[in-house]
């Protein structure tokens, strides 16, 4: 039975092949893209599941307040890690760790930048790093021991051994290879290409023996039946016992690895909030909602294809079938037809999966054997083809014979306002996702284009290496004598990333029970013109940095805590003995948190050797051809290192991605609800017209105009689109409303973006249900109503 039933079925569809088609299409693209959702929910939900240990390990935060507001890192001391995994009880094994530093390595003629971090030797036991080649018990012996990772020893070595073989690190140092391990997958906190033993800086770093001083990272792993809350405790207040009382600005306590990627944010009060996890919870409403229109889609051609069988099911019953057997047959053919759209779906999957990995930048991999997928792939083809076949199933076969051989109408109004009803929910999601888009697209823009206080076009950063710093002034004149440079200027970090920062500024006025966070950048004289920093007060720093070794250059923020009209220019800033005069003031200028208010800072004089060199090149030029003559300058004053350079707005626009992950996602998801849902009206339009032949062809006999009879065939359906927008609006609002909230500058929703939806809306239903109305409103009546 069950094989005569498939048989049927696919006679059935044959016969209704254009209906066929966009039932199986509409449900394949719905499930692909949920498909393609999902796989990267599961990609950040399963992050850091690699490592096995993963229940156990967590960094160490540190919470502290300034001026009222209490701020959440993740630096701590440098002597905290070895302190605490002797004293607290329940810790197994601490890791020192830096940031992820870019070196140059050098094996012959391979010269390449790779980055990886200064580590303790317990990284391997916490991590569960595998060892490909070499002994994790001695690998971290020697100070000049390396550790590569897989990638990392092919990239220097290719095919040929490693371990034992000499890399030169920055032109410089002499390092042995002394164990290769195996890549981390890219869904992994701590990504690195090599590892270098800590102690290799401790001895050149005295800051590394300050309690005062947070700058690097400490992993922790502890004991299975250890009491978090209970090391929490005895965390929080170390740092100031162990100065007695000296340091008392930071109170330390674990974070769980579990939570680094879907939460790991704090307000300025220092409570978690969603991190990532809202980014995972929105899509994967999206992925329902994508589903959930194709699954409406795929019903409602289901059934209005079906109630055209009615003579059938009459027939059939005269002929003694059985209300049971037609049951199965409307559950068997809908089930055929969602299994069919599984396969499709799957091809679209495979098809797919490169550019929405380009896209998301992931390496998502389609695995149908995994069991979680295959589930997936089941339960939707049985739902839909359920839910699909359950109205023909159950309502045709209640048919009676008699009443439909004669052609009776039959009560089908609870059909069509079911249809009805589904096609309103289904463009009420899609308009929903159309003016969420909008919005989102709208405050990226926002954000990108407000004043950010300097210029970031034309100006391109590069590290300085190697003896870059001992030939600046000869760099900087030979930039500027191409007559392609209009400035150049050094900082110690990226003006957009000012990660350093203090307290304990005290100056003339202020409160002494008040103690401000003020960042720190250090800089020369160039870096304000090479930026276009507005100077409101007082001057720049002198040239070459002559005489200013005491002066510093400050914020709108600062200048105004200071003083409330902000002329602070001369004024004495102290710091413990030190005593800074302000030379000048600087409009504010966005750093950091792009959508923040700027923070208070301050630059100092640079001295260091190290830092990035930012070079604005003049207006109106041929970019290549400068990129190459700053090249050739750079690399003949510093021979040894590749010339490695990023623009300034591409490192701005990186600050969105987030963001703009957000928007291409809803975006690209937005259009393939549309594309599904005028799938279905094509469809059941296509049904609409062919109901009412008899009645068209009629009306063009009494004179009916084919624009008025193209009017009247739109009609329904342009109603039912108004009232998605109707319902669609006000859900819309609340959702991007709560979404915007968590911007300090945000756009006001416009009432614009309401109409431009709707209109979009109605324009691509009106464009795809009038080609079905105008076939049918040209159509020879005479034919139509010969075959009636």
């Amino acid at each position: 039975m069950i094989k005569n039933f498939i048989k049927t079925a696919f006679r059935n569809l044959w016969k209704t092949k254009g209906y066929s088609f966009l039932n199986i299409f509409g449900l394949a693209i719905g499930i692909a893209a949920a498909a393609l959702i999902f796989l990267w929910v599961e990609n950040q939900l399963s992050y850091n599941d690699n490592f096995p240990n993963k229940k156990n390990i967590y960094t160490i935060k540190s919470k502290q307040t300034y001026d009222g507001a209490t701020y959440v890192f993740e630096s701590t001391p440098g002597p905290l890690a070895e302190s605490i995994a002797k004293e607290i009880p329940g810790i197994k094994h601490t890791v020192r760790m830096g940031w992820g530093t870019p070196l140059l390595f050098s094996v012959g003629d391979n010269n390449l930048f790779q980055t990886g971090l200064y580590s303790d030797p317990n990284i391997a036991d916490v991590l569960s790093l595998e060892f490909l080649e070499g002994d994790r018990k001695t690998a971290f012996d020697q100070v000049n021991n390396l550790i590569l990772s897989e990638t990392g020893a092919k990239k220097l070595f290719g095919n040929q051994p490693a371990l034992g073989k000499t890399v030169k690190v920055n032109n410089k140092e002499l390092y042995i290879v002394s164990g290769i391990v195996k890549d981390l997958p890219q869904n992994s906190s701590y990504i690195f290409q090599w590892l270098i033993p800590f102690k290799k800086i401790v001895s050149t770093s005295e800051w590394l023996t300050r309690w005062d001083n947070n700058s690097i990272q400490t992993l922790v792993q502890i004991d299975d039946n250890a009491n978090v809350d209970q090391i929490n405790k005895q965390l929080m207040n170390y740092v100031k016992n162990k100065t007695n009382g000296e340091v008392t600005f930071s109170q330390n306590f674990l974070y769980p690895m579990e939570r680094l990627v879907t939460y790991n944010v704090f307000d300025k009060s220092g409570n978690e909030i969603e991190g990532g996890i809202k980014n995972i919870r929105l899509f994967s409403i999206i992925a329902w909602i994508v589903l959930l229109i194709a699954c409406i889609n795929f019903m409602n051609l289901a059934t209005a294809r079906s109630e055209k069988r009615a003579k059938e099911v009459g027939m059939r019953k005269v002929v003694g079938a059985s209300r049971q057997s037609l049951i199965g047959q409307f559950l068997a053919e809908s089930l055929v037809l969602a299994s069919i759209s599984s396969l499709v779906a799957i091809l679209l999957i495979y098809i797919f999966i490169r550019p929405f990995n380009t896209m998301i930048g992931q390496e998502l991999q389609v695995n149908l054997l995994k069991p979680l997928h295959l589930i997936f792939l089941v339960a939707i083809t049985l739902i839909c083809g359920l839910f699909a076949g359950s109205y023909p199933a159950f309502f045709l076969s209640a048919f009676k014979p008699l009443s439909t051989i004669k052609g009776a109408k039959q009560k089908a109004g609870t059909g069509s306002l079911i249809r009805k009803g589904l096609v309103v929910l289904q463009y009420t999601a899609s308009v929903v996702l159309i003016i969420c888009t909008i919005i989102i697209y709208q405050q990226i823009q926002h954000n990108k284009n407000r004043d950010l206080g300097f210029d970031k076009s034309q100006v391109l950063t590069t590290p300085l290496q190697g003896d870059m710093a001992k030939h600046l002034p000869l760099i900087k004149n030979q930039l500027l004598a191409t007559g392609l440079v209009d400035h150049a200027g050094v900082s110690d970090m990226n003006i957009l990333n000012i990660n350093s920062n203090s307290s304990g500024f005290t100056w003339e006025g202020k409160n002494s029970k008040t103690d401000i966070l003020i960042g720190m950048l250090r800089s020369d004289e160039g870096l304000i013109p090479a930026l276009d920093l507005k100077i409101l007060d007082g001057r720049n720093f002198h040239p070459n940095l002559l005489g200013d070794s005491t002066s510093i250059i400050i914020n709108e923020t600062l200048a105004k805590l200071i003083r409330k009209d902000g002329h602070v220019a001369g004024r004495i800033i102290s710091y413990g003995e030190e005593r800074f005069t302000i030379a000048g003031v600087v409009k504010n200028f966005v750093y950091n948190n792009v959508y923040a208010d700027p923070d208070p800072m301050l630059f100092l004089p640079i001295s260091r050797e190290n830092g990035i060199l930012n070079i604005r090149t003049k207006a109106g030029i041929d970019l290549p051809q400068a990129i190459q003559q700053i090249e050739k300058i750079i690399v003949k004053n510093n021979p040894g290192f590749p010339f490695d350079y990023k623009f300034l707005d591409e490192t701005f626009n990186s600050k969105f991605q987030a963001e703009l992950f957000i928007q291409q996602l809803s975006s690209v998801f937005a259009i393939i609800s549309i594309i599904i849902s005028c799938l279905g009206l094509f469809g059941l339009a296509a049904f609409a017209t062919e109901q009412r032949a008899k009645e068209i062809s009629i009306r063009k006999v009494l004179g009916a105009s084919v624009s008025g009879l193209i009017q009247m065939l739109n009609r329904e359906f342009i109603i039912l689109i108004g009232i998605s927008c109707i319902i669609a609006f006000p859900i819309a609002w609340i959702f991007m409303h709560k979404w915007l909230a968590d911007y300090a500058h945000h756009i006001t929703i416009s009432w614009t973006v309401f109409v431009l939806s709707g209109l979009t809306a109605i324009v691509i239903a009106l464009l795809t249900i009038s080609s079905q109305a105008f076939k049918a409103a040209v159509a020879n009546p005479t034919k139509t109503l010969r075959d009636e």
